[in-house]
């Protein structure tokens, strides 16, 4: 089925109105214009997808068929303002799993459109794999998202608010916070002259594993069977030079022992 948002602009030049726009002019789809208030960021997405680049919101054309607010969740009621402002009627979206649709107070065609991928512009990604999470109150809307999505995804879904929220918090823990315990892991190599790099084929393992078994039950290390000794041993170690560290290691120890009920 053909969508019929066929013209689309862009509020915002970042990771994700990079990717999303690529795939859209990909896919036969009209980018109208970027508008961004760095001008020469503007111009560079512009370029790889025949838009104009605007870094003068006044400027913006609500003439489209949708409007994507692909910025900082902090920017996004000021700017949807303005547009609303302008033009009431004009479909917009939002691309965060983080705030609802009372940031499009007025608005009568308003809707999120949630792609739940971490993006970097620099690194190419297979957009078609990417899942993508609809959440509008307007059913007309709903289905108009809906047919645009598919258009660049095979795995499109409708959430409600509370579950979009729900799961951007779940999608914090396993992108967010397990990057954050990679780069924990990388300095304290550093700090002790190991090569990291040796740890790379553990990563990969793991996340080959959680995709064949529940992560609960691939679940293996100390904490998970229980080893007092290793546990202590280890934070005995890192207490001695490593407080922050120290306490992650043991707040998430517990965590594990809790949950297969080890904890003594």
């Amino acid at each position: 089925m053909t969508s019929s948002i066929q013209k689309i602009s862009f509020i915002g030049s970042g990771n994700v109105a990079t990717h999303l726009a690529q795939a859209f002019y990909k896919a036969g789809i009209q980018i109208h214009q970027v508008y961004s208030m760095s001008c020469s960021n503007a111009e560079q997405l512009s370029s790889k997808i025949s838009a104009e680049y605007i870094c003068d919101i006044e400027r913006l054309d609500t003439n489209v068929d949708l409007i994507v607010f692909a910025v900082k969740d902090e920017v996004i009621k000021d700017l949807s303002e303005y547009v609303i402002r302008k033009n009431p009627l004009v479909k917009m979206v939002h691309t965060s799993g983080s705030i609802g649709l009372d940031v499009f107070e007025g608005a009568l065609n308003a809707g999120i459109f949630y792609p739940l991928q971490s993006f970097s512009k620099s690194k190419e990604m297979d957009i078609s794999k990417v899942p993508f999470l609809i959440t509008t109150q307007n059913t007309l809307l709903r289905n108009d998202l809906i047919v645009l999505a598919e258009t660049i995804s095979s795995k499109v879904y409708v959430y409600s608010e509370d579950q979009l929220k729900h799961l951007h918090i779940a999608a914090v823990l396993v992108n967010n916070f397990s990057n954050h315990l990679f780069a924990l892991a990388q300095d304290y190599c550093n700090k002790h002259q190991l090569d990291y790099q040796l740890l790379l084929p553990l990563i990969q393992e793991t996340i080959h594993k959680i995709e064949q078994f529940a992560p609960i039950d691939a679940q293996t290390g100390p904490a998970r069977r229980g080893d007092y000794t290793i546990i202590e041993n280890h934070l005995k170690t890192l207490s001695e030079e490593e407080e922050s560290l120290h306490k992650i290691y043991k707040l998430f120890s517990d965590s594990i022992l809790n949950m297969y009920q080890l904890k003594s």
